[in-house]
């Protein structure tokens, strides 16, 4: 069983990765501008990176003013884990009932356990990705900071390496219940749609719970609070700790490191992580061949659109790009996965902007408040900045033709021009912008002061920034479609022209920003700056515009 786990394992991966491509196109030099993109991307993440950075230096030292630095490595065990958690739900079900390899593995003699066995480590080694860049930085300001012992980064490397493997098992136990019990013939849509809504209800309740918990201790000039804490800081850290007991026996484990509690609580963590895979294995025995029953017809390529319904909409609708729009709708409210990712996308910053705001009672746009007493443009500003921020966070533009897979010969075929196919895509992807601009507008005017002229600003540069870092978006993934995906999530969760068409939006945000902030500290005309802006997202639009559809018409020639 072993061997045929870690086969199993090894291959998955390689699809995942695409391990044996990337080794191909090393070796014969191919494709050498993809390795100009990641480099690309990293060093615009980089800016933001050092912020976060920054952030958890300032957050320690308020840890430490009150004595309870342990609080702070346990609120990087809590973040990492209840994320991994929260947003491993849909990963797990697409990877366990909706990957393609199933049909290929259900046939051969392989028992249920080895198949979830190998899919669970792969989703493990998949979310190293997510959890290293948030907790490594925990775990070394605070080593740094407290000179701790050689075996505490021994420990610390035993734990970030657990670290997936418990939140993942809960996301595996409730997937499997829930295929179980729900998988019922035409209904599994919406009982899809169901979890996803629970999904956003825990993190809402997670949300609240930790910053109840933890958001007083820090409020400024709050000597009373701090004091209350100092007193109590023992029954702070064991509440912490109760919201995922789990993140508690990390964090005894990292800070006893030098006496044998922390080994003991180290134990307890690793039996634990082997403990909660052991359980998935065992329960996919009962339960994972059931959950499957009658879940195939819905599996496709993702683009749940027939080439004769493709076909058809070409042929009957006018103009072209509607029918490119009106396809692309069609996929993505078709398939929940590609739903799912795409409005979460978008209406998640609405609400960690509601919920943050509201409880710490305003402070986290106390100076916004302020500078909005004297001056409203800084609430357009704002807003605009946030707005187009959800452009970038929008991942249907970057994963428009990937999403495609094999039917991508289809659209080379079909009756449209290539202008066609960009802007039909474009409005595809700002109808789903259009979702998380409502949301902003309506939870802004509870959060800072604003009136219409704030609302006719936000909403018009908005839009006008969000279509160029779309079109930065669509270039990355036409230059590199990821169009040979056995599932879904692939095509846009885990695909990385998303990551790096966030990279090159923040970059160019960056610099429009700084160009605004030039022009506000000469006192330029307000009015101006609004135009000047709005001619820098028009200007821009037109020339990526066209060099996308030089990139399109190459694209659909050359690519197979």
């Amino acid at each position: 069983m072993m061997d045929k786990l870690i086969s199993l394992l090894k291959t998955d991966l390689n699809i995942t990765f695409g391990l044996s491509s990337l080794k191909y196109d090393l070796k014969n030099r191919k494709d050498k501008w993809k390795i100009g993109l990641v480099i690309l991307f990293i060093v615009s993440v980089v800016p933001a990176y050092g912020i976060f950075i920054k952030f958890l230096l300032n957050l320690y030292e308020g840890y430490k003013i009150v004595g309870i630095e342990r609080a702070f490595i346990l609120s990087g065990f809590l973040i990492t884990q209840i994320l991994i958690f929260l947003f491993g739900i849909i990963f797990v079900m697409s990877k366990y009932y909706f990957s393609n390899d199933l049909n290929i593995l259900l046939p051969l003699p392989l028992k249920a356990g080895t198949i979830v066995g190998a899919k669970f480590l792969s989703m493990v080694v998949n979310e190293y990705i997510v959890s290293f860049p948030i907790i490594i930085p925990y775990m070394v300001i605070y080593g740094l900071k407290s000179q701790v012992n050689f075996i505490y980064w021994i420990y610390a490397l035993f734990l970030i390496l657990l670290l997936p493997f418990i939140p993942l098992a809960l996301d595996s136990v409730i997937v499997m219940f829930f295929m179980r019990w729900t998988n019922i013939k035409g209904k599994k849509d919406f009982m899809r749609i169901i979890g996803y809504v629970l999904m956003m209800v825990l993190i809402l309740f997670f949300q609240f719970k930790l910053q109840n918990m933890g958001n007083d201790l820090l409020a400024q000039g709050n000597t009373d609070a701090i004091m209350k804490y100092i007193d109590q800081k023992n029954d702070l850290i064991r509440n912490l700790g109760m919201s995922f007991p789990p993140s508690s026996w990390a964090t005894l484990a990292l800070t006893e490191s030098n006496k044998i509690l922390g080994f003991v609580y180290l134990i307890v963590f690793g039996g634990a992580s082997v403990g909660g895979f052991l359980l998935v294995s065992a329960l996919s025995e009962k339960l994972f061949f059931k959950g499957l029953m009658g879940n195939f017809e819905e599996k496709g390529r993702g683009s749940n659109v027939t080439e004769e319904e493709i076909k058809k909409g070409f042929s009957k609708i006018r103009p072209q790009y509607m029918a490119v729009f009106s396809k692309e709708m069609k996929t993505l409210v078709r398939t929940p996965i590609y739903l799912f990712n795409s409005i979460g996308g978008v209406i998640i910053v609405p609400i960690i902007l509601v919920m943050t705001t509201a409880m710490d009672n305003g402070n986290s746009l106390k100076v916004l408040t302020v500078y909005a007493q004297k001056f409203s443009h800084y609430i357009t500003l704002f807003g605009t900045g946030l707005i187009v921020f959800l452009g970038i966070a929008n991942s249907v533009g970057a994963t428009t033709f990937s999403r495609e897979g094999k039917n991508f010969w289809i659209i080379r075929s079909a009756p449209s021009k290539y202008s066609d196919q960009i802007i039909g895509r474009l409005l595809s992807s700002l109808m789903v912008q259009a979702i998380g601009i409502v949301c902003l507008i309506v939870v802004l005017p509870f959060l800072i002061k604003i009136n219409l002229e704030n609302i006719i600003g936000i909403i018009a540069l908005g839009m006008l920034g969000s279509i160029p870092v779309t079109l930065l978006g669509m270039i990355v993934d036409i230059l590199r479609p990821l169009l040979d995906w056995d599932n879904p999530q692939k095509a846009m969760k885990e695909n990385l022209n998303v990551l790096i068409g966030m990279g090159i939006g923040a970059l160019y945000i960056l610099i429009v920003g700084f160009l605004v902030y030039l022009l506000l500290k000469i006192d330029l005309n307000i009015y101006l700056i609004y135009l000047l802006m709005g001619l820098i997202f028009c200007l821009s639009s037109y020339f990526l515009f066209k060099i996308l559809t030089k990139l399109v018409e190459r694209q659909f020639i050359n690519l197979e």
